[in-house]
């Protein structure tokens, strides 16, 4: 903040102000789309729509940054600031302001009178009508309150009639407000606690990263090798270890953003109210009873990562301690973040269980987890209680976990062998230079016979030297896989290969004179149509 002129206050928007992180992480993935659109085959023009809207956006937010317009400024003469186009909306044309906070993301709303003689000057695409915005967001953290209360004081000044009692009240919530934001900090100085959640996170990440795994879609079997969740091996390999290690692994960069991101506002206030080891218990508690309730939906089939589990958990914690205390918390800060955070949970159920692809059972799991211990413990800001009581809640609270994740995981039945799906995916790939090099070669001699330049009893010698032992061996290779149910398609390709190398075989003892050509010319008539069906499985399945 800086003084100007007859005691005008300014607040200009400075690199330290959360906007720069969000400017970065749009940018990032803005790059990642591009660097997509640049490298993928497919969905070029898709991915590189993608990199420009988020271009386009990281250059808007980027805008208050750069302008040399501040973002607020208060003065006598009226409110002003970067969104209202540099102009000053005199306090004559301002009915009423108030202050508004969604997400921790603080704004300035204010109701112009019928007929301002300052609505058409800042008016703007999205500012029509008699309601004018200013977001804080890009001023330091520490200057917003003083923002708001500069506004409100410099309305307090000159409001009149049923505003200016409106506008008292509103003075004296914000004052107990920030009474009980002082409390809370005074409580818990430094939320240490999520700092280290977050940095055990973004750390496996790069742990990750310099393993090798890809930044942006990491392959399902790294993340299984790192400690991804799985029924199967957690229920009948025993691998239990899974339930805490896939929390603190993620699909990607944006997967961690994402996550993080929600995590910083709700795990910072959830520190102020229960303390940092309290949310400690809260986030891998939620985080484990996620992953457990996993075994039984997601991860019988896909494996399951990522921190979202205990970051619901975390926002369930919220929302319960809230409610609890709603007698002792201002009225305001109550409705506030009941219905911020309320709105925000129920946004990404509905969302979760629309789209494939992500964990919702691990989301109700942490969800559950999260407001179920915060129901036990004891919050900070409820001083009546005693140091044994606290301790007894607390020991009541591991207890709860220990329950939920011990019946959780022991009535879960295994589900699809990711462990032998993925050896055999990878004994696949190591399999797929010989399939190529056998067709090829079959192929080669096929088209060489056709052009009349191998006779048919080359070809036949070389199907019986070649082709024939080359075919056996692959379909033994399969076999070896052991292919089940689970895995068609590579299953698929056995049966393609058995019954190409059972043609083959016909037509050398049809050649020889080993075989009645009636029943080979019957037995090859089957085989064609099973070769058929075979052929348009595969092609359904390709990837």
């Amino acid at each position: 903040m800086e003084e100007g002129s007859y005691g005008r206050q300014v607040f200009r928007a400075t690199w330290r102000s959360s906007t720069v992180w969000v400017v970065a992480l749009v940018g990032l993935m803005a790059l990642a789309f591009a660097a997509g659109a640049l490298l993928s085959p497919r969905g070029t023009w898709f991915l590189g729509g993608l990199a420009l809207v988020f271009g386009l956006l990281a250059w808007l937010l980027l805008q208050p940054l750069l302008s040399a317009h501040p973002i607020l400024s208060v003065g006598r003469e009226g409110i002003g600031g970067y969104l209202l186009k540099g102009e000053t909306i005199p306090w004559g044309d301002v009915e009423d302001l108030s202050h508004i906070s969604v997400q921790g993301q603080d704004h300035i709303q204010i109701q112009l009178r019928e007929g301002a003689v300052s609505q058409a000057a800042t008016a703007g695409l999205f500012r029509r009508g008699l309601k004018r915005g200013i977001v804080l967001t890009p001023l330091r953290k520490a200057d917003r309150q003083p923002a708001v209360q500069a506004a409100l004081q410099g309305f307090q000044r000159n409001a009149t009639g049923q505003a200016l009692l409106a506008l008292n009240g509103r003075v004296e919530q914000m004052r107990a407000h920030e009474a009980f934001e002082q409390r809370l900090r005074t409580l818990t100085p430094t939320p240490w606690a999520l700092y280290a959640v977050i940095a055990v996170n973004v750390g496996v990440w790069l742990l990750n990263l310099f393993d090798g795994m890809s930044p942006m879609k990491p392959d399902s079997a790294d993340l299984f090798a790192w400690g991804a969740n799985s029924t199967s091996a957690v229920v009948r390999d025993g691998e239990y270890w899974r339930l805490l290690t896939a929390t603190v692994l993620h699909g990607g960069v944006l997967h961690l953003a994402l996550n993080m991101y929600a995590l910083w506002d709700a795990g910072r206030r959830v520190c102020q109210w229960f303390g940092n080891g309290q949310f400690l218990l809260i986030y891998w508690g939620a985080g484990l009873a996620g992953s457990a309730l996993s075994l039984h939906f997601s991860s019988q089939q896909a494996i399951s990562v990522g921190a979202s589990g205990a970051v619901f958990g975390v926002l369930g914690a919220l929302l319960v301690g809230v409610y609890q205390h709603r007698e002792r918390v201002p009225k305001a800060m109550v409705q506030q973040l009941l219905t911020s955070q309320g709105l925000f949970v129920v946004f990404m159920l509905v969302q979760g269980f629309a789209r494939s692809g992500i964990d919702n059972a691990a989301h109700v799991g942490g969800l559950v987890a999260g407001a179920a211990l915060a129901w036990v413990l004891v919050e900070l800001i409820d001083e009546t209680a005693g140091a044994a009581h606290r301790l007894r809640q607390q020991v009541l609270g591991v207890g709860l976990v220990a329950v939920m994740v011990g019946g959780l995981a022991w009535s879960a039945q295994p589900g699809l062998d990711h462990r032998q799906l993925f050896q055999s995916q990878s004994a696949m790939q190591d399999l797929l230079p010989r399939l190529r090099a056998a067709e090829d070669a079959f192929q080669a001699d096929a088209t060489a016979h056709r052009e009349g330049r191998l006779s048919e009893a080359q070809l036949v010698d070389a199907m019986e030297q070649r082709h024939i032992p080359a075919y056996r061996d692959i379909v033994q290779a399969i076999k070896a896989l052991a292919p089940d149910a689970s895995m068609s398609r590579l299953r698929d390709i056995g049966e393609l290969y058995t019954a190409l190398l059972e043609v083959m075989t016909l037509e050398v003892r049809k050649y020889r004179g080993t075989a009645d050509p009636s029943q080979v010319d019957a037995r090859q008539a089957v085989l064609s149509k099973q070769l058929q069906e075979i052929s348009a499985r595969l092609k359904s399945t390709a990837p």
